[in-house]
C-alpha cells in the first residue's frame, strides 16, 4: 500500500512539472503553407499522373508507355512493371530497379554467350542460351527451358 502511494505521489509531481513547462512554452508563430499536393511513388519519384494507362502487348513485342499487371496477365505470376515513353522498365518492386544489378546481369549473360531476347511472356530483360535445349532467364527471376 505504501509503495502505491509513493508511486502515485511521484507520478503527480512529474505530471505537474510537465504541465507547468508546457503552459510556459511560447506559442509557435511560424506558419507553413504548402502548394498543391502531388502524389509521388517513392521508388521512382515519378508523379502518378504521368504513369501509363494502357496495358503492354501480350505478344512479346517491344512496347513503350504501357504497364504490365503480373497478377492479371501472362501466367499470373511474376512482377508488375510499367514502361516509360522512353522505354525504361520500372518495376513496382523496388529491388528490381537497381540499374547496377541489371547491368551486371546483362554483362554476365553476354559474356557467357547468351542472346538478348528482350521480352518473353511479359517478362522484360530476358536472355536465352539457344541450343538443342534452350534456356531463357530474365532479370526478374523468370526461367524457361524448352
Amino acid at each position: 500500500m505504501k509503495i502505491a502511494v509513493i508511486i502515485a505521489a511521484a507520478a503527480s509531481l512529474v505530471v505537474a512539472s510537465l504541465a507547468s513547462t508546457l503552459a510556459e512554452s511560447p506559442k509557435p508563430t511560424t506558419s507553413i503553407t504548402a502548394g498543391p499536393a502531388e502524389v509521388v511513388l517513392a521508388s521512382t519519384a515519378a508523379p502518378l499522373s504521368k504513369l501509363p494507362t494502357k496495358a503492354c502487348k501480350d505478344d512479346d513485342s517491344s512496347s513503350v508507355n504501357c504497364y504490365w499487371d503480373a497478377a492479371k496477365r501472362g501466367n499470373g505470376k511474376g512482377y508488375s512493371y510499367y514502361v516509360t515513353a522512353k522505354g525504361q522498365v520500372v518495376y513496382l518492386n523496388p529491388k528490381l530497379n537497381n540499374e547496377a544489378a541489371r547491368t551486371k546481369f546483362a554483362r554476365a549473360k553476354k559474356a557467357a554467350g547468351w542472346e538478348n531476347w528482350g521480352e518473353v511472356f511479359g517478362h522484360r530483360l530476358c536472355w536465352a542460351k539457344v541450343g538443342d535445349t534452350s534456356y531463357i532467364q530474365c532479370f526478374d527471376g523468370f526461367r524457361e527451358t524448352s
